[in-house]
């Protein structure tokens, strides 16, 4: 029973290498290169979200986790960001991330966690945890 311990720690070191898999070369690499590029992109369409209420702030799913489902979410301000732009960018960037693990044959915990709620405070959109 003692090896179980040292095989999920071995898990842990080596996991992330067989994650990656075979195709981690340098095509690999422009992908994730484009990736972050694409990311900060959208992070620069969502600029400073700010907001009167809450009715003016928006939820954006990003990415795609190797079991289904957003990778992330990003609060946006509908006053300050352009929906059709952000949505476009993220449905991209969502393709391509789901590309890279297609390619990594990624793996995942398979739990997708629920949406969280958009909020405005402090004249400022933000995330919180979904409650039901």
């Amino acid at each position: 029973m003692r090896v179980a311990p040292r095989l999920l720690l071995a898990g842990l070191v080596i996991g992330p290498a067989l994650a990656r898999g075979a195709d981690s070369g340098p095509a690999a690499g422009s992908d994730e290169a484009a990736l972050k590029t694409l990311r900060a992109e959208i992070v620069r369409l969502v600029g400073d979200p700010r907001c009167v209420n809450l009715v003016h702030c928006r939820v954006l799913p990003l990415g795609a986790r190797p079991c289904g489902g957003p990778s992330e979410y990003l609060a946006y301000s509908s006053t300050t960001g352009n929906r059709e732009m952000l949505e476009s960018k993220a449905y991209e960037y969502s393709f391509l991330e789901e590309e890279i693990n297609r390619k990594q044959a990624a793996v995942g915990t398979c739990e997708v966690p629920p949406p969280p709620r958009a909020g405005c405070i402090d004249g400022r959109c933000t995330l919180s945890p979904d409650r039901r």
